[in-house]
């Protein structure tokens, strides 16, 4: 029996149709999801289902007695009191059923057949509704959705994301008989995700999703409602199902409408060669047939991005590397052993809101200096950085002349790259300020795409992405020839994408090689990834070579002053330029002179300052080798007539130079100090 039934809703604004002739029905235990492009009306639709906006054509029925919850930030624009208040607030439905079910307990003893049923009925839904467990169902779904924490915050002091979550669990400990539920995984992490789903199932709920989450999707529903040409098409199964079936069903229709285009022609052709002679009659009776013909619409595509990425030549096996890393700002937020990103790997960092993912990311960059450890990167990696934020895509600057800040790109080169983005005509000149997070984000990527870097680096890549530009970002990042480190709560983007997965968790880093999907099966196992131990010494300090003697030996032990400054070492021209002062331009100056080294004697003194003097030796030598190494590739360069190549290994070679002066600096100071101390 349906409990929600949505029979030829159509909708429109001002002119423009949005919905026509959409019916389906929702029974219960249902789980729906509906997906579509951004802008299709998928939000309209929900809101038409929840009562909220009344269609321009059709009707919406419920079954008598139906409670709708329907998932929208707005619910706690003027909510007060505490978290832990509002979302007790659920209760109050209970407390009436509670307070009907005692009236009616006094009468049961004389009371007719009609009354005993309203009370079972009564008590089943009380139930049903956790009623009797409410206290632990409200732990569970605080807990479940990373709220546990904020129960005494006020909410008006919540972040937008804290109170989507709050609204999702008001919701659910509300317990309506059908959920709407609009984009109800943005703002929650991976945990959180995998707590819904389970929920939602368990719970057996009814529900109509509109989500661009694919593998929540797959995991909780088994129809889909596909927005196709205004109006809904209906398909078995849950995301991936459908998208088989759509194109099975894309490709049977186009076939099938070039086939009658072609019989049409004939026919048409038939028609004019023998509309006046002796076939006349046969030719007027296949133009009547082909004027009751039903023509056979071919489908429509959907816009789609026509771009790729060419990645720089790296010349290194080696991307980025690291010793044992405590990342944070004052106190650290993760620590985690020595990491080495290979240059044909896919790395995917996951982990909770807060864990520290961002900042692990930013302090590989060298944006951010690493608290004890340092971070080297190879001499010609190149990095674009795709920030989640994207705070500098702001203010009044237009989107063809944001492209051409970042470009030596003509204007009509301009418009043509931004066209492959899907930003055509009038739309380049629209202000930076007033685009949508979905073309914000289109925004970033043809910058990106500009770059010719090696190393992406991606924060949340699709966030604002409907599901087609989700799955052409998956085309072009697996035809990519670089590498790339990217930080997602997207399963399905990670599962495509993913060679090797760092979790990240109440300050551990755990390393697994393989996909989403692979480590799941280890989880269901009962089998953890590996965590990639912290080093440290008796003391608590980190060393390079492991908690043994001969580690201890060869280890350097780390000040903050010496993390800090070491943090900068390998970065790439790139990173250079974010923060870090003008690159220089043009050939590189001569090679930095070599400075006469002391050898330290391990009698004169602790083992840590002959230690952390030969970390220094050690680090010096490399960089010399490496700066070496880029002197003669400028060379070759030259000689080929490559300006623009020359100029920018110039730019590295002279980083690269100061970041050598910066280290000799250090080094001398760290001997007159050893020096001094021995006196």
């Amino acid at each position: 029996m349906s409990i929600l039934s949505v029979q030829a809703v159509g909708r429109y604004f001002g002119e423009r149709e949005v919905l026509r002739d959409v019916s389906f029905r929702l029974a219960e235990g249902d789980r729906v999801g509906l997906v579509g492009p951004n802008g299709t009306g998928k939000t309209t639709l929900l809101r038409i289902a929840a009562g909220l906006d009344e269609p321009d054509s059709g009707m919406v029925a419920y079954a008598r007695g139906t409670r709708i919850g329907f998932l929208r930030q707005e619910l706690l624009e003027e909510a007060t009191g505490t978290v832990e208040q509002h979302a007790r607030g659920a209760a109050a439905h209970l407390r009436e059923l509670e307070a009907e079910l005692r009236a009616m307990e006094h009468a049961l003893g004389d009371a007719d057949q009609a009354r005993l049923e309203r009370y079972a009925d009564l008590q089943h839904h009380f139930d049903h509704a956790g009623g009797y467990d409410f206290e632990g169902t409200l732990r569970r779904v605080m807990a479940g959705l990373g709220l546990a924490d904020l129960l005494a915050r006020d909410v008006a002091t919540l972040s937008g994301g804290e109170r989507t979550r709050l609204g999702l669990a008001r919701l659910l400990l509300d317990d309506p008989d059908i959920l709407l539920l609009d984009e109800p995984t943005n703002h929650l992490d991976v945990a959180a995700l995998e707590w819904l789903e389970t929920f939602l199932v368990g719970q057996q709920m009814t529900a109509l999703v509109s989500s661009h989450d694919r593998w929540f999707l797959d995991k909780v529903t088994s129809r889909t409602l596909s927005i196709e040409d205004r109006t809904v098409v209906e398909y078995r199964g849950g995301y991936t199902h459908y998208a088989r079936q759509r194109a099975d069903r894309e490709a049977a229709q186009t076939t099938a409408a070039a086939r009658q285009a072609e019989e049409i022609a004939r026919t048409e052709d038939f028609i004019r060669r023998y509309g006046a002679g002796q076939r006349s009659k046969e030719a007027r009776g296949r133009g009547k047939k082909l004027a009751r013909l039903e023509r056979i619409e071919a489908p429509t595509r959907t816009a789609r991005h026509t771009w790729r990425l060419e990645a720089a030549d790296l010349g290194s096996e080696t991307v980025l590397e690291t010793t044992s890393l405590a990342v944070g700002y004052r106190e650290p937020v993760v620590r985690t052993g020595s990491l080495r990103i290979a240059r044909d790997a896919r790395v995917a960092v996951v982990g909770p809101n807060g864990a520290g993912k961002t900042t692990l990311i930013r302090t590989l960059l060298g944006d951010l200096a690493p608290l004890d450890g340092y971070v080297s990167a190879a001499p010609m990696a190149r990095i674009a950085y795709l920030e989640q934020a994207q705070a500098e895509l702001t203010g009044t600057t237009t989107v063809l002349e944001t492209i051409r800040a970042s470009s030596s790109l003509t204007d009509q080169e301009a418009r043509d790259h931004l066209a492959r983005f899907l930003f055509r005509g009038e739309e380049v000149d629209r202000v930076v300020g007033v685009l949508s997070g979905g073309e914000r984000a289109r925004l970033a990527l043809a910058r990106l795409s500009l770059r010719q870097a090696n190393l992406l680096v991606l924060d949340e890549p699709t966030n604002h992405l409907d599901l087609a530009a989700r799955e052409q970002l998956e085309r072009v990042l697996d035809t990519f020839g670089g590498t790339l480190l990217f930080v997602s709560h997207d399963r399905y983007f990670i599962d495509k994408l993913a060679t090797e997965l760092w979790l990240i968790d109440r300050g551990l880093l755990r390393r697994w090689e393989g996909n989403w999907s692979s480590y799941q099966r280890e989880r269901a196992a009962g089998r953890e990834a590996k965590v990639v131990e912290y080093e440290q010494d008796a003391k608590g300090r980190d060393i390079e070579g492991g908690d043994t003697e001969e580690g201890r030996e060869r280890g350097a032990y780390r000040t903050e002053r010496d993390s800090r400054a070491a943090g900068r070492v390998g970065q790439s021209d790139d990173v250079a330029r974010r923060g870090k002062g003008p690159a220089s331009t043009g050939s590189p100056a001569s090679p930095v002179p070599k400075r006469e080294k002391p050898r330290a004697n391990a009698r004169s003194g602790p083992l840590r300052r002959v230690s952390g003097l030969r970390a220094f030796e050690a680090r010096i030598e490399a960089m010399e080798l490496q700066l070496k190494q880029l002197t003669e590739k400028v060379a070759q360069i030259a000689q080929s007539g490559n300006y623009l190549e020359t100029r920018r290994i110039g730019e590295e070679h002279a980083a690269l130079e100061r970041s050598l002066r910066a280290l000799y600096d250090e080094w001398a100071k760290a001997s007159e100090d050893a020096a001094k101390t021995e006196e």
